[in-house]
Order: C-alpha cells, then structure tokens, then sequence
C-alpha cells in the first residue's frame, strides 16, 4: 500500500508527460503498482487478507443454533462448542454471535438481602407443553432458592396440585440439608385462598405442612412479585443457561439433567452479587435440621400418587438424597 505523498507526486508526474518506467525509477515502486495508482481517483486501498479464526469450524453449528435458539446464551454456546474441541475464548464468540442473538427483555426486581438461615423464596414457572413418549405434558418448573447464599433447587413436574408442591419443598430441604425461618410465595391458590382486609387465608395444607416442617410461610403483596426478585432471576438463568437449546429423551431424563446442571455449574458459578459460590455461602447458612422433621410424616397421604398411575409426576422423580451441610464442605474443599 503506498502513502498519500507517493500517489500525490506519482499521479503529478504522470500529468506533466513523465513515462511510467521513469515514475518506476524515481519511485522505486513497481510498474503494476504505478498503474493502479493512476487509475485510481484516491490513495489505493490495501485491503488485509482474512485472517483464520479458532472460531471458523464451528460457525455453520452456532447459526444453526442461534436460528433455532435465538436467546440461547454465550456461556452454554461456549460450553457446547468446547465439547466439539474449541479451544479459544468467550469474547471472540460474544462478538460473533451478538447480532444473531434476541435478547430477552429484562425487569427490574427489587432486591432485599436476608440474614443466614432466614429466607427462602419459592415460585412455578410454565414450561409449556410437550408431548413425550406419545403422550402430551403441561410440564412447569419449582423452584426455591435460598435467600443467603443463593442456593438454588428446582424440579420438573406434570401438575401444580397442592400434594405436588409440598413434595417439592420436601425434595428441595433434601438437597439443602435443612430448611430456613421462612419461605416467600407469591399469591398462587397453593398458597393462599384469598387476602382480605383481615389479612392473608392461608391454603390450609400449606399450613399444616409449615407447621409440621417449621418454618414460617410469607407472601409477597399483590400485584408485586418483583418484591421476590431472587426466585424471579433464578427462573430466568434456568431458562436461558440450562433450558435453552436441550433436549430431553423424557421426563427423567429431563430432571437427572437439571439436578446435575444444579450439582456442577448453577451452585459451583461465582454468583454476580454476592461474588461468592452458592456451595460455599451454604456453609454459613443458619438452616433448621431437615432429618428430625423430616421423621413426623401426619400428611403423607396427601403426598403419594397410587403406584398404579402412568403419570409422570414428583414421585417419578430420581430420589433426592439428603445432604447434610458436611458433604458440601467436602464439596467445596
């Protein structure tokens, strides 16, 4: 590529009758070089060879993707083309990828730090449905994250039912080892009947199970989920960093997945508020023994479904092992 100055006096000399093999000679560029240079109206352009990229195999596999999953994220498009040998960063993929991807409209939550041990928060999200094994699933999503450390559980059923809902707190204190002071709902008719100017009529299963379990129910105020923000965002990251783009052979295999994706990266990330692990907060969490309570068992008949059904729901489940708070220090280690 040749300088302003060089075409400046190539395209003057050339004007006063000078011969091309003369501007070669003073200039001590080539002819073809002199040639492009006068028929150009302006400064020759060099225009840079494409240099290859790590990400160029795997392009054609991230279109496909981002056309069928336009809100799938970086992190999991990262994760999956890892798997296939990529061996860059997340930056050059970002870019890439940035014009292709539909982001999802955020809102904002209002957030309240809770003390160890103090809440947890809990909500359904609809999955839609799905027809599996020849058969068609309203699915929908518990769950429950803990407040402190942001521990987060979650679970696939086929119903909303009251009997389905609490087995979910169940399996969820099962995982965390224990349970907090208080669980925060929204107005879902699991939970409360109604609210008047006397106050909040409880759904009377709820109630005899927080009793039984011991902890304290709590709902946020109508028309202001965003009052349990927690939940809301942990909803969303299922979503988009978990959800987005799988598949699933069934059911089972649907949850076995999320339970290992809860093991392995949403408890083990660094939590962008806290900047700390879920796994290791959870050390400090103050949380109620799940294993005494866990012995009084006056509702269990609202809890099981007849062995005879075909329907999948919470007791088709893989079993969820009670994890006391030392199998995380282990964990964590």
């Amino acid at each position: 590529m040749i300088r302003m100055e060089e075409w400046v006096d190539i395209k003057a000399a050339y004007k006063r009758g000078v011969p091309i093999k003369e501007i070669c000679r003073k200039t001590g560029l080539s002819r073809n070089t002199v040639r492009r240079a006068i028929r150009e109206d302006g400064v020759p352009k060099y225009i840079r060879p494409p240099i290859p990229s790590k990400l160029d195999p795997y392009k054609e596999y991230l279109l496909n993707r981002l056309e069928e999953y336009p809100r799938i994220t970086v992190v999991k498009l990262l994760s999956e083309i890892k798997a296939q040998g990529y061996d860059g960063g997340s930056s050059i993929l970002a870019d890439f990828t940035q014009p292709y991807r539909k982001d999802r409209r955020r809102t904002s939550d209002i957030r309240f730090e809770t003390a160890p041990g103090h809440q947890a928060q809990v909500d359904w999200a609809a999955l839609g449905i799905h027809i599996i094994g020849g058969r068609r699933y309203k699915l929908s999503l518990f769950v429950m994250i803990l407040g402190f450390s942001r521990m987060l559980f979650a679970e696939v059923v086929t119903d909303e039912r009251s009997d389905t809902f609490l087995a979910c707190h169940k399996h969820a204190f099962n995982y965390f080892g224990g349970i907090t002071n208080e669980i925060l709902y929204d107005n879902a008719k699991v939970v409360a009947l109604k609210r008047d100017r006397e106050g909040i009529v409880f759904n009377e299963s709820l109630l005899d199970f927080a009793g039984v379990y011991g902890f304290a129910p709590r709902v946020c105020r109508p028309y202001r989920p965003q009052t349990k923000g927690k939940v809301e965002r942990a909803v969303r990251y299922i979503r988009d960093s978990f959800l987005e783009g799988e598949c699933f052979s069934d059911l089972a295999d649907m949850q076995s997945s999320l339970l290992a994706w809860l093991d392995n990266t949403a408890n083990q990330r660094i939590h962008a508020t806290t900047k700390r692990r879920p796994i290791e907060l959870l050390m400090d969490e103050d949380l109620h023994d799940f294993k005494e309570a866990a012995k009084i068992n006056i509702i269990s008949d609202k809890l099981d479904i007849a062995p005879e059904s075909r329907r999948f729901s919470f007791v088709d489940a893989p079993v969820i092992p009670i994890r006391p708070l030392s199998a995380y220090e282990e964990i964590a280690l």
